[in-house]
């Protein structure tokens, strides 16, 4: 099948990411303040939209317990990156 829709997609997800990321940070280093919903969740679009570069067929609805479960384990690895990227932009948040 030709997967070109949904790689430019992949890759639209990967650079709206990088640069929401890359906005986030420039307003910490510059002003002090930053998005917590940015820093937690724009880390997330980044992980699906290389998820869906890496299998484009696994676009849309999950139908099956497999694919359902796999989507989970992107999902939870996305918020992991974007945990991970909010401490790093705050870590004395975490420690409070």
């Amino acid at each position: 099948m030709n997967y070109f829709k949904t790689r430019i997609l992949a890759l639209a997800l990967i650079i709206i990411s990088v640069v929401l990321v890359y906005y986030n940070w420039q307003e910490l280093l510059k002003q002090r303040q930053y998005s917590t919903k940015l820093a937690a969740f724009a880390p997330l679009v980044g992980v699906g939209g290389l998820f869906l570069l890496a299998f484009p067929s696994m676009v849309g609805k999950p139908e099956t317990a497999k694919e359902k479960i796999i989507v989970l384990i992107v999902f939870v690895i996305g918020l992991a990156a974007g945990l991970y990227n909010w401490y790093l932009m705050d870590p004395g948040f975490f420690g409070r």
